[in-house]
């Protein structure tokens, strides 16, 4: 009586043992959601009441992670996603948005007279300012900033707040006429704001005459 005995309470730990690990395996699946994947939905210029529902229809969780301004998608909306639309991602991921911002973000003009044009551009760049364009003008020094204007012609004082999106020109003074192709510099005269030569910053072959109609830009 006692082998049978033995035996089964051999088979009765095989048979526990097997419904641990079974048990096991089953938590371990749930938990990771092992095979469980979704499709990242297409949110792209979605309001982000919009994309947050579609997200979390999809099982999916959402962290906004940073602010652009553009007119590429309506204010507040998706401008970016990351991992992108469209791939495959287990349930419950976070998913990163960037958000387009509802007004302009705005940098400081800092003080560049008397740096170099390379260094002012260098830290207009590093504030978030994009759209630098130089207009040489006559001076004591070669590659000295005298400040920084609007295309208006409006002089931009140190201090001064505006949307980082505006477009901005250096006034860098040049000593002699060699530095500048097609003739002298007109003088610069900082009260009218005249004189001196633009040239575009994507191109140095165009060069604007002091008199020259800059209504274009």
């Amino acid at each position: 009586m006692r082998r049978p005995s033995l035996l089964i309470h051999i088979g009765l730990m095989i048979l526990a043992s097997v419904l641990i690990v079974v048990l096991a395996l089953l938590w371990m699946n749930r938990f990771t959601r092992h095979g469980s994947s979704v499709e990242i939905p297409d949110i792209y210029g979605l309001p982000e009441s919009e994309a947050v529902r579609l997200l979390d229809k999809a099982d999916l969780r959402y962290e906004v992670i940073d602010s652009v301004y553009t007119t590429e998608v309506p204010k507040g909306a998706v401008y970016d996603l990351s991992p992108k639309a469209g791939s495959k991602v287990k349930a419950g991921r976070i998913i990163f948005l960037t958000l387009n911002a509802t007004s302009p973000r705005n940098g400081v003009i800092p003080s560049l007279v008397d740096v170099s044009e390379r260094q002012a551009r260098a830290r207009l760049l590093s504030i978030g300012f994009e759209h630098i364009t130089p207009s040489y003008v006559a001076g004591s020094f070669d590659d000295l900033v005298l400040g920084v204007q609007s295309l208006s012609g409006q002089t931009l004082a140190p201090g001064t707040r505006i949307p980082l999106s505006t477009p901005l020109v250096l006034l860098v003074s040049v000593a002699t006429s060699d530095s500048i192709p097609h003739g002298d510099l007109a003088p610069y005269d900082s009260i009218t704001g005249t004189g001196g030569y633009v040239i575009p910053r994507d191109t140095t072959t165009h060069i604007l005459e002091p008199d020259e109609d800059e209504s274009w830009m």
